[in-house]
């Protein structure tokens, strides 16, 4: 246990501490502080979040067709509203934009038309205008679901996929909730999970090589404890990349909890308008659950294979340049389907669970032969 706990001071010492603290910084402001601070972006982005709040407020998670014939009656109710609003302006009287509907529709070549619906959109940023056309949107979804549903499952590449398109149909499950909140997570996780594992296969990539370049291995295996270092060392990088990840995924969800989507938490995924679909019906929370159990075990395989390759290198100069293209390859073609669609329809039911088993093995086998390698390796040179 000794050993244990000292391998894991080596691993988190106060020169990696600070690198690691200078890495996390800089790549928080790269990859996730726009997410954050940029959340919502803009026009009609805050609107389509302010909706979206009000409807999980007035229908709770699941809208029927009661609850969507009063969000229609809603929009009516602010048409009223927004004629009320242009016949009180001279201007817009005078041009004859004096309803919702010529505002709406108005001719765009017209200069005088052009300046005045860029008065009300733009300098005045009038909410209820830019409501309106939110809810236009919505609105002409929700007339649509049943035939987009409809249209996916005719479009279905094999059986499997449209009987799951059915059985949403059956049920019920339309796409009803504005998008931007589960959008926007969805890009907040893939960059977390980026910085993550830069993390991971920073603080693991010096834990073998670390010893062979003072020499130690040298003195550790001319004893049977010795030659036992590199399993004490597994263990420490398991136990490390752990804590790692706990740390790092604590400190960036709690940044997260500062887009204020919590509401949004009960919602099933399949009710968020996006083009992708989805073999469960998670809610929202449970959906990022998943994400954090498949960040533990794509950081875990990454810890092994940094292990392997500190074990293989024979100084930092050859650790990093075989790990650099094993690193963008992940995050590039990895990651956004081993997070983004871990559940999505249009990979087969088996294929994530069948790639993350195929690679935790992958990786937990050559760990094995690289560390019955290690026992038998002769030091004498």
């Amino acid at each position: 246990m000794r050993i244990l706990v000292n391998e894991i001071k080596k691993i988190f010492n106060w020169r990696m501490l600070l690198l690691l603290a200078f890495v996390n910084f800089v790549l928080y402001f790269l990859l996730i502080d726009f997410h954050i601070t940029h959340f919502p972006n803009g026009r009609p982005a805050l609107d389509s979040y302010r909706i979206g709040a009000e409807m999980i407020e007035t229908y709770g998670i699941k809208m029927d067709e009661t609850d969507l014939a009063h969000f229609k009656r809603t929009y009516d109710a602010q048409i009223d509203e927004a004629n009320r609003y242009l016949q009180a302006r001279e201007e817009f009287v005078n041009a004859g934009m004096d309803t919702y509907e010529k505002f709406r529709n108005y001719d765009q070549q017209n200069e005088q038309l052009s300046v005045l619906h860029a008065k009300i959109m733009f300098e005045e940023k009038v909410d209820l205008f830019w409501e309106l056309q939110e809810r236009e949107r919505l609105i002409d979804f929700q007339n649509n679901k049943e035939a987009i549903l409809e249209t996916r499952r005719n479009d279905a590449e094999n059986e499997s996929q449209r009987a799951r398109f059915e059985q949403m149909m059956e049920a019920g499950h339309y796409q009803v909730y504005p998008e931007i909140t589960f959008e926007n997570y969805k890009s907040f996780i893939r960059n977390a999970a980026i910085v993550i594992l830069v993390s991971v296969v920073l603080v693991m990539s010096p834990i073998m090589i670390h010893d062979r370049s003072a020499l130690m291995l040298d003195l550790q295996y001319t004893t049977k404890k010795g030659r036992a270092i590199y399993k004490t060392k597994i263990a420490a990088g398991l136990i490390s990349t752990w804590l790692l990840i706990t740390a790092l995924l604590t400190i960036y969800f709690a940044i997260y909890s500062f887009n204020d989507t919590s509401m949004f938490f009960p919602v099933p995924v399949h009710m968020f308008i996006n083009p992708d679909y989805y073999w469960y019906d998670p809610t929202f929370f449970q959906y990022i659950v998943i994400h954090v159990a498949a960040i533990y075990v794509i950081g875990f395989i990454f810890m092994f294979i940094a292990v392997i390759f500190s074990t293989l290198m024979p100084n930092y100069v050859s650790l990093i340049g075989i790990q650099i293209p094993f690193v963008i390859g992940m995050i590039a073609f990895g990651l956004p389907n081993m997070l983004d669609r871990i559940i999505d329809i249009r990979f087969p039911q088996w294929a994530m669970p069948a790639l993350y088993s195929l690679l935790a093995a992958a990786s937990i086998g050559l760990a094995v032969m690289t560390w019955k390698r290690e026992k038998r390796r002769d030091i004498v040179m």
